[in-house]
């Protein structure tokens, strides 16, 4: 090569190494300037006085507002600032995933999500609900949304989230935070009804004795506050069970096999002032999310003035939204779970001739048509038609043709409001009690604990006053099911009082447990209804670690937290062993057989055996009545397997215990062939068809920390630079330490109101938004760990001020 031509090459790789050196100078600054600002004095318009923000090391704020009288305002003002500054995009996402307008910011990949959505038109909810907000909160929404809006601005640029899609964050308006909070309907709620149009289907597709038996709503794993485990026994059906295996097309055609599945919950328990040293009751809580970098949650701590004393408030808040969802504000503390009671009804609508019109008990109505516009980004917009009727929008139609309009509590402006603000200002379990029944959120079992040493359970959220429906007697009532509400028969009256809401308070034995299944018997279940119930078993697990203690520490509801031993699988194990041990002729399952006896009882990370039981019984179960669930998706499209399979355990393990040869799997003479089928293909599995021994095949090599940020599935590049580190976990579905690959626990506390510096918290990632931020992770080991970090915030190492402009 000549020497002119290696200048020229020479010169060509200069330049692009200078490029690529501006380039990346540029990121850096870009991301610098997305920073959140942890120093100095800020002023700020809509402050009736200053505000002092202390950060710790992890990044969580106490805020201090020095106004005595407006102080509220201005402390909302500061989260707001706060929530901007350090999580605007996740904020962003919540609105416009409740609100159907994801299109804006992902185009035309994000349409037929917000074609669904908009079904509900929340936007337009969000709007009433914020109106008919009375005056004290809707002046601290107000500020807010301004801080808000100035924490956003105050940024040198935008989040940096919007500089990878290329575009700029909308403002916040009032009604956004009511989105956010309708996002969560969306996450603890079916938004479409999926468990009662499945049994629907279930119901029209099935001979009848099929049904029951698939659809028992409880059993010997049941551990209720009040009443009974259920004690039906269940009939084995007379169809064959073959029979109802489908042909190698239809099957593939299917995307459906059987997998335990986290539904979206929590756990919380209590124990009164007696069982602990110093005679203030205490509240644990741990809810069950999707994992996310960042966490869903953005712990906080403020000063409020309350009853002419001025009090600490302290938890986690969710950034779009004001107030504190758990916590403690040293008089009371709280928790919640997902309650699963029925806060939605699908309707059958009776149609006229040509379907522009449905009947009703007052006669034929017409649908009210809205248009929606859908805005997409780099594209004009879409229309969309929705169809109204005088109980909801219609949202489908069934495998029949008939069409089905949804009655939901998410619709009401009784189901959307800020009552959890009160929460501050409440002084027993009493008035939160109050509180809760009358606070428009998705129903959850509130758990909540105060200083005089008292616990008490209700639900939180507004339960619909129901008529015409039947009243449960452990099988499926008329309010699960779709039904026609054309004659009047049946509906909704309204909501019910407070006074008419179950509730359990001081309970002779001291304590008080939830972990999403079944809470309450008799009467009050039919007022908080029956949809998607968690198996008890986990709620069994934490009464029974309960009971095993007459004294408890913060230490030891950590400890319950952290309980992952796998009594549900137990007779599983049992089983399993027996049934290798006998077949163990030439000595092909010694291997087996050994990692079987010292499975350690528990969903350990380092375990191989109690992952070879879990996926022999997921196999069981698909290959049994799995079956049945390809039968009933293959005929209609209204079928969602995952959303009514909850207590599928009841009828697989009576087929596997009474052995019937009317229902052995098709390609079988035996149960024991089939089962030994199922184990050799497990481990064949687990093995990678031999490529990996099987002593390395541990439950913690599935059961691996992935917990992403959003932005990285469309730019997988970013991954090592915004998600959390992979690690084995322990952990699994029925057992306290809930635990799968992105969803588990999303934080876990426990708390004695008035002794909170005794509390602890730890939640998954960090407090911020922003990968350089100096608190990104900080925390999250403990999470992983478990370790009892502290519950308030610790020794201040960022002080900001907030001040009004002069």
């Amino acid at each position: 090569m000549s020497f002119s031509k290696k200048r020229l090459v020479f010169s060509a790789v200069a330049v692009m190494f200078a490029l690529g050196l501006f380039a990346c100078a540029w990121v850096y600054q870009f991301l610098q300037g997305s920073l959140p600002q942890l120093e100095g004095t800020v002023d700020s318009q809509g402050l009736n006085d200053a505000v002092t923000i202390q950060r710790d090391a992890q990044g969580i704020p106490t805020i201090d507002a020095s106004h005595p009288e407006q102080g509220r305002e201005d402390t909302a003002f500061a989260l707001g600032w706060l929530h901007a500054q350090e999580r605007f995009f996740q904020m962003d996402l919540l609105r416009r995933n409740s609100a159907g307008e994801l299109s804006v910011l992902f185009g035309e990949k994000a349409v037929k999500f917000d074609s669904k959505m908009r079904l509900h038109q929340f936007r337009q909810r969000a709007q009433r609900a914020v109106e008919a907000l009375p005056i004290p909160h809707k002046d601290i929404l107000m500020a807010y949304t301004q801080g808000v809006n100035e924490g956003l601005n105050h940024l040198d640029n935008k989040p940096f989230e919007y500089g990878l899609i290329g575009l700029d964050p909308a403002p916040w308006q009032p009604e956004d935070s009511a989105l956010v909070l309708l996002s969560m309907y969306i996450d603890l709620q079916p938004e479409w009804s999926e468990t009662e149009r499945s049994f629907g289907v279930m119901k029209s597709l099935l001979p009848e004795d099929w049904f029951a038996f698939l659809t028992s709503q409880g059993g010997e794993w049941d551990a209720p506050l009040t009443g009974e485990p259920l004690k039906a026994i269940y009939q084995l059906p007379k169809k064959p069970l073959k029979e109802f295996q489908l042909t190698d097309d239809a099957l593939a055609a299917i995307d459906y096999a059987f997998e335990d599945q986290i539904h979206l919950g929590s756990n919380n328990w209590s124990v009164n002032g007696s069982l602990t040293r110093h005679g203030v009751a205490m509240v644990a809580d741990d809810m069950h999310l999707t994992l996310r970098a960042p966490n869903i949650w953005y712990r906080a701590s403020w000063y409020v003035n309350a009853e002419g004393e001025r009090r600490r408030v302290t938890g986690a808040s969710l950034p779009g939204a004001p107030a504190i969802v758990v916590g403690s504000n040293e008089h009371i503390a709280w928790g919640f779970t997902n309650s699963q009671g029925d806060y939605h009804d699908v309707i059958v609508l009776n149609l006229n001739e040509d379907k522009t019109a449905y009947m009703t008990p007052d006669g034929w109505q017409s649908f009210e048509i809205q248009r929606e516009d859908i805005d997409v980004k780099g594209q004009p917009s879409q229309p969309l038609d929705v169809k109204r009727t005088v109980w909801g929008p219609v949202i489908g139609e069934n495998e029949q043709g008939q069409w089905l309009a949804m009655r939901w509590v998410a619709h009401d402006v009784e189901g959307i409001n800020f009552r959890l603000l009160d929460f501050e200002q409440a002084s027993t379990v009493q008035e939160a009690i109050a509180i809760g029944n009358e606070a428009g959120v998705p129903g959850q079992n509130l758990n909540v604990v105060d200083r005089t040493g008292q616990n008490a359970w209700t639900i939180m959220g507004r339960l619909p006053k129901r008529f015409g429906m039947d009243h449960y007697d452990g099988h499926l009532t008329l309010n699960q099911l779709p039904q026609d509400w054309s004659t009047g028969d049946k509906g909704w009256s309204g909501y019910l009082t407070s006074e008419e809401y179950p509730k359990v308070i001081n309970p002779a034995h001291g304590r008080i447990w939830t972990a999403n299944a079944r809470v309450v018997s008799d009467d009050d279940l039919t007022k908080v209804g029956i949809h998607r119930y968690a198996l008890g078993a986990r709620q069994k697990q934490i009464r029974d670690d309960l009971f095993a203690l007459e004294q408890f520490t913060p230490q030891d509801f950590l400890d319950i937290q952290l309980d992952d031993r796998a009594l549900f699988l137990t007779r599983w194990q049992q089983h399993l062993f027996e049934l290798l041990t006998q077949a163990n002729q030439q000595g092909e399952y010694d291997e087996a057989l050994s990692l079987l006896q010292r499975w350690e009882g528990r969903a350990s990370a380092t375990s191989v055996g109690y992952r070879m039981v879990k996926r022999f019984r997921e196999a069981v179960v698909d290959k049994t009545v799995g079956e049945v669930f390809r039968f009933v998706k293959q005929n209609s499209n209204e079928f969602w397997p995952t959303e009514a399979d909850n207590f599928i355990e009841y009828p697989v393990w009576q087929l596997i215990s009474e052995r019937p040869a009317v229902h052995i799997p098709a390609g079988f003479d035996s149960w024991d062939a089939f089962e030994l089928a199922a184990i050799d293909d497990v481990l064949m599995k687990m093995t990678e068809n031999g490529e990996q021994p099987l002593s390395q095949a541990t439950w913690g090599q599935v059961n691996m920390l992935n917990i992403a940020h959003p932005i990285t599935k469309a730019l997988p590049v970013l991954s090592g630079f915004l998600n959390m580190p992979a690690e084995p976990m322990s952990g699994d579905t029925y057992m306290p330490r809930v635990q799968k690959p992105s969803s588990g626990a999303s934080q876990r506390f426990a708390v004695s109101p008035g002794r909170e510096h005794e509390g602890y918290f730890h939640m998954a990632t960090g407090q911020s938004g922003h990968p350089m931020s100096p608190y990104y992770d900080v925390g999250h080991q403990d999470w992983v760990q478990g370790i009892a970090s502290p519950f308030l915030p610790q020794q201040t190492q960022w002080v900001l001020t907030l001040q009004p402009e002069q």
